[in-house]
């Protein structure tokens, strides 16, 4: 028996020790496919995404969250620069999830920052800045770290330019050089003069090819003293478009010869679609119009389901131009029947007269040729049969302009017809929305009404009945009986008068929001950890009374639906006044599938409220994740 008890210790012993060993081994690899993804991130997209994926896996599979959380950071990193946007946001949102939970305040503002990042690339310019501040504020806090900081101020200037803030995007690209030390890496300082070269080359307010130039050329110093071919490919890209601006054309093929070559090694497709495209532009402004055909051809062939549209639209146009230089008019006017079908619109004037060009030279070249055959056929033409054939181009011409005009007078009309019935519609459904605005404002009214009679009963009715019996309580001889039956009566009387204020809207609005909120933490406080932020703290002076109500309304039923349904810990409410009221709940609870779950009368009470104000009502939830509720109205600033 003592042999046997002796076996298995050892047998377990042993299990444990190969167990740790696995476990410490995964570790080991996770970190070092981290250092794979860093030394590709710059070089090889694809491959340095493979990596991210694996140390993923792996890193699951040690279930360790601190090597979870930075290899999900890394895999987002590689999915934006892919394209791959809802696949980064994913995995960005999970970082920031799991940083809050290992309280790890520099990936937390990191993932922020990217997220801010992502939301520029949608288009929600709003979004993107709150979550960019949001990052700054947490970096800030918490750590002296450059380079984050250096990389939001990137995305900051980025998102200024979005929005024609142009000379905001240099101040703060200047200032941001200014202040960078050692701690920030060169391909991000390099980075920050190519964007300033960028805004001095590409936006009128503040163009200066000089200054362009100044930065290109600073950041290309700057990026050849590391291996960060990406960085490298985007900076000769766009220094060699600046030199072709400027015809200087040798320097320009050199930069982008570069350019296509660093592009061909990180695989980034859609830069070899840009690139392909401007070393178009070079040939053909050097009067090398089959190779300017070859290169245009080559971006849209190759690299055209990696670019947008418009700029799929352009480089047709381009081909066709360099087509009709090349005297190719029938290849050119395919082209421009490509670019028709993909716009889908009708042409400008000065496109029409292209078009008509191409197809003209083309008629003319044709007849000419069968002219020409026609003479070496019969030797010599009358000159009756030419003076016919001149009378007769000089018919056709204005019957193709007479047919031209008369088809685009009809498309005209048309388009006429049609936008005049989704006016209509519109107005059709305007006058519906309206209507369906004032029953809602009528139910909400008719809800409040209700609940200040009930408050009003609880205070007057119910309370004044309760203190009666606590009179009559106080009557009768001391005995523990009575105390406890007292202290009771007290604890029943404050509960009906809470409920009574929370049900009362003139209570509601005589109390300031930041005290309504505070009584709403210390209801919930033995049930709910409940985090408030209101930015600018001092903007609550100006919303109306109703805007107030309204918040307290929403909120009061959002905390209540999650104490009843979402099991949650924390609740963090996030409120912003700008010209628009944005306010944001997030919970830690199960979450919900929204596509299997009814409506309940909270949600539906909420919708109508927002509604009411014109609003918008975004809820962002999945089984396991969590709740997050959106609310967006615009913000009347009079008292």
């Amino acid at each position: 028996m003592n042999r046997l008890r002796f076996f298995v210790k050892i047998t377990w012993l042993w299990c444990f020790f190969f167990s740790w060993s696995i476990e410490g081994q995964e570790r080991i690899d996770v970190k070092d496919l981290h250092q794979q993804y860093k030394k590709y991130e710059f070089k090889n997209l694809i491959q340095a995404t493979d990596y991210a994926r694996q140390a993923v896996s792996l890193s699951e599979k040690a279930d360790d969250d601190q090597l979870i959380l930075q290899s999900k950071y890394y895999l987002a990193e590689a999915l934006f620069k892919e394209r791959k946007i809802d696949e980064a946001k994913q995995s960005i949102k999970q970082c920031i999830d799991l940083a809050q939970r290992l309280k790890d305040a520099k990936l937390l503002g990191m993932s922020y920052g990217y997220l801010g990042l992502i939301n520029q690339r949608q288009g929600d310019y709003t979004l993107s800045l709150q979550h960019l501040e949001k990052a700054q504020k947490i970096i800030e806090e918490h750590y002296d770290y450059d380079e984050v900081l250096h990389n939001i101020n990137n995305t900051k200037a980025v998102l200024y330019t979005r929005t024609e803030r142009y000379k905001k995007a240099i101040a703060l690209l200047r200032n941001t050089l200014k202040q960078y030390n050692k701690s920030t890496s060169l391909h991000t300082i390099a980075y920050t003069n190519k964007i300033l070269g960028d805004l001095y080359a590409g936006y009128a307010p503040v163009h200066n090819r000089d200054s362009s130039a100044y930065f290109y050329n600073k950041g290309i110093d700057i990026i050849e003293q590391t291996t960060k071919d990406y960085v490298k490919m985007s900076l000769y890209q766009n220094y060699g478009d600046l030199l072709i601006q400027s015809e200087k054309y040798d320097k320009a093929l050199y930069y982008l010869n570069l350019a296509e070559k660093f592009a061909l090694q990180t695989s980034s497709f859609s830069n070899l679609y840009n690139i392909n495209g401007s070393l178009g532009i070079y040939f053909f402004d050097t009067k090398n119009y089959p190779k300017a055909i070859e290169k245009y051809k080559k971006a849209l062939q190759e690299y055209g389901e990696y670019a947008r549209e418009d700029h799929k639209i352009h480089a047709y146009w381009l081909l066709a131009d360099a087509y009709y230089y090349n005297e190719q008019y029938q290849k050119g006017y395919l082209e421009q029947e490509k670019l028709i079908l993909l716009k889908d619109s009708l042409f400008t004037i000065e496109k029409n007269k292209t078009f008509e060009k191409l197809q003209t030279e083309y008629e003319v070249s044709h007849k000419n040729d069968k002219i020409a055959l026609l003479e070496k056929e019969k030797k010599l033409a009358t000159q009756q049969k030419i003076i016919i054939l001149i009378v007769g181009l000089l018919l056709l011409i204005p019957s193709i302009l007479l047919l031209g005009i008369y088809r685009y007078r009809i498309k005209a009309q048309k388009t006429i017809q049609t936008q005049q019935s989704k006016l209509h519609q519109q107005e059709k459904e305007q006058l519906q929305q309206e209507q369906r605005i004032k029953r809602i404002e009528g139910f909400i009214e008719g809800e409040e009404k209700e609940k200040n009679r009930i408050a009003l009963e609880l205070h007057d009715g119910i309370a004044g009945k309760l203190a009666g019996i606590k009179h009559y309580g106080n009557a009768l001889l001391d005995s523990p009986e009575k105390n406890k039956l007292l202290y009771n009566l007290t604890q029943v009387s404050k509960e009906v008068r809470l409920l009574s204020h929370s049900l009362s809207t003139n209570y509601s609005t005589q109390q300031p929001l930041t005290d309504l909120l505070q009584i709403l933490q210390e209801q919930y406080k033995n049930h709910l950890n409940i985090e408030i932020s209101i930015y600018p703290l001092d903007s609550l002076e100006s919303i109306t009374d109703q805007n107030k109500h309204f918040l307290y309304r929403v909120i009061q039923e959002l905390i209540n639906n999650i104490y009843k349904h979402a099991k949650a810990n924390v609740v963090t409410i996030s409120l912003t006044i700008t010209e628009e009221l944005t306010l944001i709940v997030e919970d830690d609870g199960n979450g919900f599938d929204k596509n299997k779950i009814s409506k309940g009368i909270g949600l539906q009470n909420i919708k109508e409220r927002v509604d009411a104000l014109e609003g918008e009502l975004i809820i962002d939830t999945s089984l396991g994740n969590g709740t997050t509720v959106i609310v967006k109205t615009p913000n009347d600033l009079g008292k």
